[in-house]
């Protein structure tokens, strides 16, 4: 897994690999702007375009002279603004004395920027170094930027950004349509709070020492496709039902089946070996009808669930979608959950919010069971937070409480371990902000959960397949039209993908 590291950390990792690969640090500065330079280059016809490059005065800046100088070489059309300064860092003097006079014009902070309305601003006037808020006199630098109605890439991280830690809400910051950073994913960018200064960002590897990487302390981790595939369990010639085990989905109530059913679809389209759910009365005829694949138990009532089932034969069992807060529903989770459960939980929706009514009841929650809530069902959990840092260091101390695995639903949803590892998810998009995406995602989590995967590895596996399920479909069909329904049906070519590779 792609370590995520701090500022520090990655200056370390910087110098170590300069130490490790026999170079200079300049000549990392060349690999990572030839890195900015393909990854422009794969994205436009160069030759076609008009770029502006706005340069600080320390390493940033430095590459985006290199980068300059190598468009140059291209022959495309560029121009560079440097901020006026009397301490240069060393390798951006180095950069300065690399390019044409001419091509450099340095600017102050009252200046008026000449950039043309149909230029690509390439934003290098601070990186991941930036240790404080950028002060007032930063403002009309930054919204003469913002405001000019070009296209923004920033390099590493949008400037005025902190890197580490929440960036004040006074301070300016330069609004990103895209961002490409170096070798890993840094953790501001994987903030909800700073959705508004970026729209998306891509990771560059610039060859950083392994060793060194793998040296580095972190418990921040983003997973990607290549992290599922050292686990992920390819089928054999003899395996047979029994080997992917049984999973029991307990939902729905009068009016909510429907999310039971999204949930038992799901579950199937994930590869469990057998499926049983356990709903009210009313749910019987929908889903024997709708899911002819699941084995389907009543409670004695008709419209809500009054009792549960005995769970101990199942391998895991997810709970609480649909179910309702009825007090007789209530009353019964309460006795499930004290009378010492020892099949893994999968908990989500209503059983998360019974789970905050009666917090006592955490301490009885099997260890090493899944909560999968959403912002708001967290917030009832652990209590309201500060900023995304803070509800993070919040939901760790409630997962090493209770040894218990959380996801914080979301884009690029977290998943919070007891050991206190953090894993970013990285698929999925806008489109599964809708009801009844965690109704799939409960499925998916109580049928790989079933088949033998630890908590870690569930979490890891089904949040990926169910944002890629959702990112195949949203290049058939969009973001704005996207049905949990159309997630499901796209499961299959995302597991497809990890079969052939």
């Amino acid at each position: 897994m792609t370590k995520i590291l701090t500022a520090q950390q990655m200056a370390w990792l910087d110098q170590e690999t300069t130490k490790q690969q026999c170079i200079s640090s300049f000549q990392l500065m060349e690999r990572a702007a030839g890195a900015l330079l393909s990854a422009l280059d794969n994205q436009y016809v160069l030759s076609k375009q008009h770029f502006v490059i706005l340069c600080g005065k320390g390493n940033n800046g430095g590459d985006g002279l290199v980068l300059a100088q190598y468009l140059q070489q291209r022959q495309v059309k560029v121009a560079v603004y440097l901020l006026e300064s009397d301490t240069y860092s060393e390798d951006n003097i180095e950069a300065q004395k690399r390019n044409p006079i001419s091509l450099i014009h340095k600017f102050g902070f009252d200046e008026q920027l000449a950039i043309p309305a149909n230029a690509i601003i390439i934003d290098c006037l601070f990186g991941y170094g930036l240790n404080r808020r950028l002060d007032a006199t930063w403002n009309a630098i930054v919204q003469q930027i913002n405001d000019s109605g070009c296209k923004v890439i920033a390099v590493d991280i949008p400037s005025g950004m902190l890197a580490d830690r929440p960036t004040p809400k006074e301070a300016p910051v330069v609004f990103a349509h895209e961002v490409l950073t170096f070798q890993s994913p840094k953790l501001a960018l994987l903030m909800p709070e700073n959705q508004k200064f970026f729209n998306d960002f891509t990771v560059l590897d610039i060859a950083l020492s392994k060793e060194a990487m793998d040296a580095v302390d972190s418990s921040y981790v983003f997973v990607k496709k290549e992290d599922i595939k050292t686990f992920y369990k390819k089928r054999k010639k003899f395996d047979h039902k029994g080997t992917f085990g049984h999973s029991l989905i307990i939902g729905g109530s009068y009016g909510k089946i429907g999310a039971v059913q999204l949930a038992l679809k799901a579950a199937l389209r994930s590869g469990c070996g057998l499926l049983s759910t356990y709903v009210p009365g009313c749910g019987y005829s929908i889903l024997q009808t709708a899911v002819p694949e699941a084995m389907v138990m009543t409670d004695v009532e008709d419209r809500l669930i009054t009792t549960f089932p005995e769970t101990n034969k199942f391998q895991a069992v997810g709970v609480g979608i649909g179910m309702g807060k009825d007090e007789k529903t209530r009353a019964v989770f309460r006795d499930f959950i004290t009378s010492g459960c020892s099949v893994p939980l999968v908990l989500d929706a209503d059983a998360l919010n019974m789970l905050a009514l009666e917090p006592d009841l955490l301490a009885k929650v099997p260890q090493n069971s899944i909560l999968t809530p959403h912002p708001k069902e967290l917030s009832r959990i652990i209590g309201e937070w500060n900023d995304d840092w803070h509800k993070i260091e919040k939901t760790r101390q409630l997962a090493g409480q209770y040894k218990l695995c959380v996801l914080i639903k979301g884009a690029n949803s977290v998943i919070v371990l007891p050991d206190g590892q953090v894993c970013f998810n990285s698929s999925g998009n806008v489109g599964m902000a809708t009801g009844g995406s965690g109704d799939v995602l409960t499925g998916i989590l109580a049928a790989l959960y079933g088949q033998g995967y630890s908590a870690k590895e569930t979490l890891m596996l089904g949040v990926y397949v169910h944002g890629r399920a959702a990112d195949i479909a949203a290049q058939q069909i969009g973001t704005h039209s996207l049905l949990p329904s159309d997630i499901i049906q796209f499961l299959a070519p995302a597991f497809v993908e990890l079969e052939n590779e």
